[in-house]
């Protein structure tokens, strides 16, 4: 039984008011909680390196809705994970001794730490391995932008700020660019081709969810003109890491419970408290 699993019995011991868990809850193995948005009309890099590294089984997956849920109503505050992460943002990564690591970068590189498929997504150092965190920092910088975006259309329509449209489109194009010229070139699977699936399905998450339209790009298409991304893109989409969760019904909550989100961070904080962790 992992630690995270007996805390968990002891405090449902203890606290009979906590509800019962669910079947899908009842995992002796896990021994990592992963806090995320479980959005999956795009790709997540943390699902897919789990499932590359080996280690899918080993992480229970925690609902979070810091903005909107997958009803469309409000999240935020029910789903504060601020007791664990003082920035309050997913994802973020509870290992079984109430550890916590905050971030998308900082949780792959230590769940690639833990690899056990023998093919690690972080290459030994050397020029493989530089081209592929060149790769991860520009694709993730592409998404952060597109995020930002997204953020930028929640304003009123007269209120938003068409220098921050102006500033960050040519970075993401020649990204985008960038990416394409290489995609010839990319072979076996490491963390840039992970992070650079996660940044363009955003795109066409985007596309279909959010309803404000984008003032300089509407209903931008990432792939027009850029063929080898594409094609590199779809014979990707087939791989079970991504199929794993990518276009998968979320059958967890929904954004109506954040009773089951606020449990999982009384358990990482009983498990610091018994550790000395934070």
């Amino acid at each position: 039984m992992s630690f995270f699993a007996y805390v968990e019995t002891e405090v449902r011991r203890t606290r009979p008011d906590w509800p019962a868990a669910r079947p899908d809850q009842q995992r002796p193995g896990d021994d990592m909680r992963l806090f995320y948005s479980p959005f999956h009309k795009f790709i997540h890099k943390v699902l897919v390196t789990a499932h590359e590294a080996g280690l899918w089984d080993e992480m229970e997956r925690v609902a979070v809705f810091p903005f909107k849920t997958l009803a469309g109503s409000d999240g935020g505050e029910p789903y504060s994970i601020t007791a664990i992460n003082p920035l309050n943002k997913v994802p973020t990564l509870a290992l079984d001794d109430g550890t916590v690591i905050y971030a998308s970068q900082a949780i792959v590189e230590y769940l690639d730490s833990r690899n056990r498929t023998g093919h690690k997504l972080y290459p030994a150092p050397g020029p493989a391995r530089w081209n592929a965190l060149r790769r991860l920092a520009l694709s993730d910088t592409i998404f952060e932008s597109m995020v930002m975006l997204v953020m930028e259309g929640w304003y009123d329509e007269k209120t938003r700020h068409m220098a921050t449209y102006e500033w960050l489109w040519p970075k993401m194009i020649r990204g985008l660019d960038v990416l394409e010229a290489e995609s010839a070139g990319f072979a076996d699977i490491d963390i840039g081709q992970i992070a650079t699936l996660h940044a363009l399905s955003y795109f066409d998450f985007v596309k279909d969810f959010y309803d404000a339209e984008d003032p300089i790009h509407p209903n931008y298409d990432w792939r027009e003109g850029r063929p080898g991304l594409v094609k590199w893109y779809e014979k990707m989409l087939k791989r079970p890491s991504v199929q794993s969760h990518y276009m998968k019904d979320w059958e967890g909550d929904q954004g109506e419970n954040p009773e089951r989100c606020q449990e999982a961070v009384a358990i990482v904080l009983e498990a610091q408290r018994r550790n000395g962790t934070s």
